[in-house]
């Protein structure tokens, strides 16, 4: 059975003050402002040109806005918040808080802080944040249960992005409940607009697999017919995910991993009138 999964490289800011809301609001992809008490989204901070800085859960309290993003990101970010803050009134602070999963057959925690189903896809599973002084109360599994999920569904993460390079479309962050095309107006919402509406979007990070069956390498080139068309992220066994070009964007292509066959496995949540080039869809 799976345990809960305490998700090591994560970290938990806090922002309180009157206008905490507003504040983030202009900053990220989601909408905090109609987000509802007590529960979570998926969102980015993004630069001017509209790549990803920051990927992150929101979380809203009665009193706060809790922040769930990567360790190595803290200091930066809550320098970026500080940088953008000026004269609103927002606290910003660290806290010790434990990033707990769990698979949906999992019952959830009876201590969490706050808890929810993971905004991207119910077959993720839940999502909490436990105060860090109940850590060994729980039955906690370091074991990367949440990678093999996401690799199933085929849902992107921190690690499937490049900070600074990766635009909010190519996370799939449209079609897994990440940006609000309704909200007012934030950092980088121009360029995400233009490539939404235009239709635009050349890549996205999709989930491959192994034709062989084997365990695939750590990264790599993926190519079509011998051009370059993709680059594998995150992986586990014969899974992964890979941030491939619209030409590879076929079921029935025939790619290649290094020496090793790969094929695209299109996730059900994906539209495929998305992958459409030319007017050819995967089958």
């Amino acid at each position: 059975m799976m345990k809960r999964n305490h998700l090591l490289r994560r970290a938990v800011i806090s922002l309180t003050g009157s206008e905490r809301t507003s504040f983030l609001n202009g900053l990220i992809t989601g909408d905090a402002q109609s987000l509802p008490v007590n529960s979570t989204c998926w969102t980015a901070m993004l630069n001017a040109q509209g790549r990803i800085q920051t990927l992150f859960f929101l979380w809203k309290t009665e009193t706060s806005l809790l922040l769930d993003l990567p360790e190595n990101q803290v200091d930066s970010f809550m320098k970026s918040l500080r940088r953008f803050r000026l004269r609103a009134d927002v606290q910003i602070e660290r806290l010790d808080h434990l990033v707990l999963t769990g698979a949906p057959d999992i019952p959830p925690l009876e201590n969490a802080i706050i808890q929810a189903m993971d905004p991207r896809h119910p077959a993720l599973g839940w999502r909490a944040l436990v105060p860090v002084s109940s850590g060994d109360d729980n039955d906690f599994s370091k074991d990367p249960t949440l990678l093999s999920r996401r690799l199933l569904i085929g849902v992107p993460d921190d690690e499937d992005i490049i900070i600074g390079q990766t635009l909010v479309l190519e996370a799939n962050m449209d079609h897994l409940n990440g940006v609000s095309w309704t909200k007012g107006c934030y950092l980088g919402q121009e360029v995400t607009a233009r490539t939404h509406y235009r239709g635009l979007i050349k890549k996205r990070i999709l989930p491959v697999v192994s034709v062989t069956g084997q365990t695939l390498p750590d990264g790599g080139t993926v190519t079509l017919n011998g051009q370059d068309v993709g680059e594998l992220r995150s992986r586990e066994g014969q899974r992964g995910l890979a941030l491939l070009h619209r030409k590879a964007w076929s079921t029935e292509a025939e790619l290649m991993l290094g020496d090793q066959p790969i094929r695209l496995d299109w996730p059900d949540w994906l539209p495929k009138n998305d992958s459409s080039e030319e007017g050819q869809q995967p089958t």
